[in-house]
Formats: structure tokens, sequence, C-alpha cells
């Protein structure tokens, strides 16, 4: 047992301390992420505010919209890591040490979300200061929320790498999630702007982005932004856990089960 636990310890490191090669990457987004919600965001917002009269607050909308896209789209990164890594050998490589499937499967998902998180950190920072945001209870919900949802995500990157076993198709399916999940949900919609629309409505009503997304915003408006969200309080509790945890029992059963050396053959 307790050298199970010392090999997950390594294996979250292990992604974790990957992070220091991203650096230039990190400036960039945090920079590009600044521009977008410190500028865009205003100007957006008094676009929707003169179409809905003042009644909707977009920009507290917007700003946690934007950061749910950015926690999505850094952990669904996390599978191109693994395709770049069958490509290089490295998986296995994992494979020959003596690492049970199980903990492999979970220290990867769990490194590889917490490098998620960290990465996006600097990002939630500047979202809770233009939020005014600085009630503890709710700064640390908000983190425990973002960081179960990138479990689920970086679960599910997971197992689509090694469903798909194509670096090349992987780019394109990966490129084509990120563009619709991210369109097919309540980051930028407000889901009773969506009912005008069913099939849209029904699509961002199963999309996860839609539930962390409109969870965070009830953490920091729960009156102001209640009639926006697509489902009530609890579910979209609920679902955020319920998704991570499925999501991470399919990795854990692909890399149990399906994955073997040789690279994608």
């Amino acid at each position: 047992m307790r050298d199970d636990l010392r090999l997950l310890y390594l294996l979250i490191v292990y992604d974790i301390r990957k992070i220091m090669r991203y650096k230039v990457f990190i400036l960039m987004r945090v920079a590009w992420f600044s521009v977008q919600v410190g500028f865009f965001a205003y100007l957006i917002s008094h676009i929707v505010g003169q179409r809905f009269g003042g009644e909707l607050t977009y920009y507290h909308f917007y700003l946690l919209g934007a950061y749910t896209s950015i926690l999505f789209t850094v952990s669904m990164f996390r599978g191109y890591e693994t395709a770049q890594e069958f490509e290089e050998g490295l998986i296995e490589y994992m494979l020959s040490l003596p690492i049970k499937r199980k903990i492999l499967a979970i220290g990867r998902i769990l490194g590889g979300s917490i490098a998620s998180f960290i990465l996006t950190l600097p990002m939630m920072l500047i979202v809770l200061f233009l939020l005014g945001a600085f009630d503890l209870f709710s700064i640390l919900l908000a983190m425990a929320s973002a960081m179960i949802f990138s479990i689920g995500i970086v679960s599910l990157s997971i197992s689509l790498v090694f469903l798909i076993k194509s670096g090349d198709a992987t780019d394109i399916t990966f490129g084509i999630l990120d563009s619709l999940l991210v369109r097919l949900s309540t980051v930028f919609y407000p889901a009773i702007i969506l009912l005008s629309f069913i099939p849209y409505y029904y699509v961002s009503s199963v999309n996860p982005l839609s539930y962390l997304a409109d969870f965070l915003r009830w953490i920091f408006y729960p009156q102001e932004l209640s009639k926006y969200l697509i489902n009530n309080p609890m579910n979209l509790a609920f679902f955020i856990i319920g998704f991570a945890t499925s999501m991470l029992v399919l990795a854990t059963i692909f890399i149990e089960k399906k994955i073997e050396g040789g690279g994608w053959k």
C-alpha cells in the first residue's frame, strides 16, 4: 500500500513538473486572456446590455464562462501530450515499469488534472480580481469544482486518445470537440436565451461545460444569475462529480485493459 501511494505521488509530480516546459505558453495564454476579459468582455457586455436593457449583468456571466472555456482547452491538451508520449515511446517505457496499471492510470490522470488546474490558476485569479470576489469559502468551492471538472476532461481526453489510436485523427477530433463543446454550451450564452432554439438548448443541457460555468456563476452570484442557469445548483454539482467519476473510471479501464506496447498498433 505504501509503495502504491509512493508511486502515485511520483506520477503526479512527474506531470506537475512538466509545467515548466510551458512557460512561454503560459505567458501567452495569460496575456491573451487578460485582453479577452479586460477589453472584449467589456465591449460584448455593453452590446448585450443594450440588447437586454440592463437586465442581464453579462460581464460577470462572461468572465466565468471564459475561465471555463480556457480550463476545458488546457485539460483537453493532456490528450495531445498522451498521443505524443505514444509516438515517442514513453508510454511503452512506463508499461515496462513495475507499476500497477490502475496506479499508472490514476496517477497520470490526477497529475494531468492538477497540472491543468495550475496552468489556468493565473486566469482564475484574474477573473476573481475582476469579479471582486474575496469570500474565501466561495473561492475554495470554485477551485474544488474546477479541479473535479478538470479530472473529468483529462480522463475524457486520455480515453479518446486510446480509442482513436492515431496522432493525426486525434488532432482533428480534439479540434472539432474544442470548437463544438465550447459553443454548444452556456459558456457564453444564457440557458434562457438558448430556449429560443430548442435543439441548441438540449445539447447544451448535457454539455459538461455548461454545468461548470453555471455552477461557478451560482457560487459567486446566487441571486443575480440564478435564473440564467441550465439547472438547479444541486444538480449542477452532482453532474460535475458524476461526470468526473465516470470519465475517471472509463479512462482507468482503457489503461488497464486496452493499452499495450507497440505504439498505436
